[in-house]
């Protein structure tokens, strides 16, 4: 049986519209010819009728509106011709309303459908003498109910699926999201494992050549001496090796060009402050001791992304860049007018995405915290805490 259904299912609307177009209209045909007596006017103009207006229902829901009107020009004519008590035809008419109320996609083709259908049961008041107000009360009543709740069922139905529809989008929408924040995440310990590279390949290299040294010196007078840090530079070129060996598998073949870009340090601030033009200030607070690499190369990575991030969004708009030591912390701010105009206060500056999340992840791992958003006065800050 479910086989059946899914056979029928999988038809198409002019075809199941067309079986029952065909069942309604054999039985139109049928009643007028059991009850060809009690027919008033042409018989074979009022099978005509009924046959459009029955046969109307193949384009019920492919074309609801044209169905509709198909069928009330089908009742305007047979009630002009005369009279014939056939059930089909009624039973059409109600199919009809509701499936203009249905299937119309607009609400003025299901209105304009509705008014159609009611015009053309009214024109029948227009060829009687006398008219029963209470059979043509029930008349307009009946199909207008019909419409009514199909209307509602079909309306209801539209707000589910939008909402469906927007469901989807969020969703795809938020995983979309997270994979661009997975994916800046990756970038930036990629990044790290780079500069990392530079920065601790470089140390190690000095103390196997300094190790290389001391070992020449003492090679004739302390053999025993020699003997251990033979086992030094063993362990340092071995643990030089497996760094490089590293770097090769954090690094994809997309950022082959960027291998050497060498990892930036508080030195380097200036000169990019002044790249970035007159507009930028730059304050430095304190006294900035020589730090780790790390910590240098983090607090270069947020002064860069700030200025990105301003010149996006408001080029040529004034921006201040403070960085100051405060006991065991390095705090590094940038603050622009990048946000105003677009954002309320409290809130981060729209399209300043995945910079944003890479830079959270460098500064988590090195131990510090990060903020930024929209203060009260509309600028955009970017506000980083880093220990020393």
């Amino acid at each position: 049986m479910s086989g059946i259904a899914a056979g029928w299912r999988g038809l198409s609307l002019w075809v199941r519209d067309g079986v029952l177009a065909l069942v309604l209209t054999v039985i139109g045909q049928v009643e007028l010819v059991l009850m060809a007596d009690e027919v008033v006017g042409s018989l074979p103009l009022q099978h005509a009728a009924f046959a459009l207006i029955t046969g109307s229902l193949v384009a019920r829901r492919a074309r609801p509106l044209s169905a509709a009107v198909a069928g009330a020009v089908g009742l305007t004519f047979q009630t002009l011709i005369g009279d014939a008590p056939a059930v089909a035809g009624y039973a059409a008419i109600l199919i009809l309303t509701y499936s203009v109320a249905q299937y119309a996609d607009r609400r003025r083709d299901a209105v304009l459908g509705l008014l159609v259908v009611l015009a053309a049961i009214e024109s029948y008041a227009f060829v009687v003498d006398e008219v029963n107000v209470g059979d043509e009360v029930a008349n307009l009543a009946i199909p207008t109910i019909v419409w009514v709740f199909a209307r509602l069922a079909r309306e209801r139905l539209d707000r589910a699926v939008a909402a469906e529809r927007e469901a989807l989008a969020a969703r795809e929408a938020a995983r979309e999201e997270e994979l661009a924040r997975v994916a800046a995440v990756a970038a930036e310990r990629r990044r790290i494992a780079r500069e990392m590279h530079d920065v601790v390949g470089h140390g190690v290299t000095l103390m196997l050549l300094h190790t290389d040294a001391v070992q020449a010196r003492l090679a004739a007078r302390d053999p025993e001496t020699a003997a251990n840090l033979d086992v030094v530079l063993t362990s340092g070129r071995t643990a030089l090796d497996d760094l490089h060996r590293m770097l090769r598998v954090l690094r994809d073949t997309a950022e082959q060009e960027h291998a050497t870009e060498d990892p930036g340090t508080l030195a380097g601030v200036a000169p990019l402050v002044e790249r970035a033009g007159p507009q930028v200030a730059l304050t430095v607070e304190g006294r900035v001791h020589p730090l780790p690499a790390a910590i240098e190369a983090s607090a270069y990575r947020i002064v860069q992304e700030g200025l990105t991030n301003a010149r996006k969004h408001a080029p040529g708009a004034a921006v201040t860049l403070t960085v100051r030591t405060a006991g065991r912390e390095l705090q590094v701010e940038v603050r622009s007018l990048a946000a105003v105009g677009v954002a309320a206060a409290g809130t981060p500056l729209p399209g300043a995405g995945t910079g944003l999340i890479g830079l959270a992840e460098r500064v988590t791992l090195a131990g510090g915290e990060l903020e930024h958003g929209v203060d009260p006065d509309g600028a955009f800050v970017l506000r980083a805490r880093l220990p020393r």
